[in-house]
């Protein structure tokens, strides 16, 4: 029986939304023994899990999640709330159509990502982030070229394994990778669409029990039918850019004189940043107290409560008037199941009307905004952007220019950081010429207006 027969069969048979003793394990895991379903997902209207997180931006249509067309030049994420898988069998299907370029299946832990399996049109790869904490930095695992089959159903399986990780379209498409960040409860799962169109299906978690007797001599197969595939063919800004991650990648894992430079260079760094915090506070720090600030006012002004519930009444207004267009769906509404899918769909029904330009949904928009702006005129310390703050941030950081001790420590971390760069240069002559031809690969794409 042939690989694509075997799945076929497998997504006929898996049908129930919730786990079952019925269900099959995957009959095609390479790596780990399957055990337990801890996880299952057919995006049945009727069924659907209220754990999805997602709101216009995707909609169940003909059987499965699609990304819709809502904020069409966004990339969406669509995640599972509070899932808890370690070694792991997670199996789905794809389609990308439309504008989807470009899907990810991101897991992660402690608030940061350990794995993505990314799917282009032509090939997929996994990556591994950044953990600070485990002074890890990025990697590329692996790459392998697919047949592009646009509007076509596909079945993905990814198989976790301690620090190992295998994911794999058939016995021929498949990427093999090794990383101690991958050895990690996953309390993150997410599917991320670039653009709209593309569409998921049939999500199978298994529990995995162990490795498969034979895995050290199939381990070996793969990883010389990896090392000896073809190449993707990439610009040579990308070739660097996967060149380059991989050599910090390596030089961070198994090189201590490296991991002293880098220590090194991160000391004198946050020496700096403690004695000159507002000069390099980040985006995310200065959004948070901008936060704090806005809920302060809220807290201790009774006009801006006032002139916030007036914004609130009439955005009401505007849902209000969106329901009425389409009354079926208050039923949704109340209903736990089917919340997900009233958020989904209202979404859809006022996408729909945006885009035939309503003149009753456009009156309230107006009305709501121009209280917005009272609001925001009276308080603007409230709706400051973070831009403005990053931009008072970099003025700040300007204004050091004369300060004798800025730019000695400065200058200490700048000369920490070109050490770095020296020691890779020196464990990787190639860098350089790579380097010189991503840059000279950039500047024709800007000089020629190119994206």
């Amino acid at each position: 029986m042939t690989y694509s027969l075997i799945l076929s069969l497998l997504c006929l048979v898996v049908t129930s939304a919730t786990a079952t003793a019925e269900t099959p394990a995957p009959s095609n895991s390479l790596m780990c023994t399957p055990g337990e379903l801890i996880f299952s997902e057919d995006f049945d209207p009727a069924t659907v899990s209220e754990r999805w997180g997602f709101k216009a931006d995707f909609a169940l249509r003909d059987g499965a999640l699609l990304r819709t067309t809502v904020n069409p030049t966004e990339s969406k994420r669509v995640f599972l709330k509070d899932p808890s898988f370690h070694n792991t069998i997670i199996q789905f299907d794809f389609k990308l159509s439309g504008k989807t370029k470009d899907l990810r299946l991101v897991t992660g832990s402690g608030g940061g990502y350990n794995s993505v399996t990314q799917i282009h049109t032509g090939h997929f790869q996994i990556n591994t982030p950044i953990d600070r904490d485990a002074g890890i930095v990025p990697a590329h695992l692996g790459d392998c070229i697919r047949k592009s089959r646009s509007n076509q159903w596909q079945t993905m399986t990814v198989e976790y394994w301690d620090d190992e990780i295998l994911s794999h379209l058939s016995d021929n498409e498949f990427v093999l990778g090794k990383h101690p960040i991958i050895d990690r409860t996953r309390r993150y799962f997410a599917f991320q669409f670039d653009l709209p169109g593309g569409s998921i299906d049939n999500i199978r978690v298994w529990k995995a029990t162990g490795q498969r007797d034979d895995w050290a001599e199939t381990r070996k197969k793969l990883a010389v039918i990896q090392a000896n595939r073809a190449p993707i063919n990439r610009n040579p800004a990308e070739r660097y850019k996967v060149e380059y991650t991989n050599l910090k990648s390596r030089l961070t894992l198994h090189d201590q004189a490296y991991r002293d430079l880098v220590a090194t260079h991160e000391k004198l760094k946050a020496a700096l940043h403690a004695n000159y915090p507002a000069a390099f506070s980040t985006q995310k720090q200065l959004s948070k107290l901008i936060a704090k600030q806005k809920l302060h006012i809220q807290e201790t002004n009774p006009d801006f409560n006032t002139r916030n519930v007036a914004v609130i009444k009439a955005s009401k207004a505007e849902d209000a008037y969106v329901l009425s267009t389409k009354p079926e769906l208050a039923k949704l509404k109340n209903d736990g199941i089917a919340r997900q899918r009233y958020v989904s769909e209202f979404g859809q029904v006022r996408a729909t009307l945006e885009a035939a330009k309503d003149k009753r949904l456009a009156a309230l928009v107006a009305e709501t905004a121009e209280r917005q702006a009272d609001l925001e005129a009276r308080f603007p310390e409230a709706f400051e952007s973070a831009e403005a703050a990053v931009a008072k941030r970099n003025a700040i950081r300007k204004s050091l220019n004369d300060n004798s001790d800025f730019q000695a420590r400065n200058s200490a971390v700048v000369d920490a950081g070109k050490a770095i760069k020296a020691y890779e240069e020196q464990a990787a002559p190639n860098l350089t010429q790579l380097a010189a031809e991503a840059k000279a690969y950039t500047n024709s794409l800007k000089s020629s207006g190119a994206k």
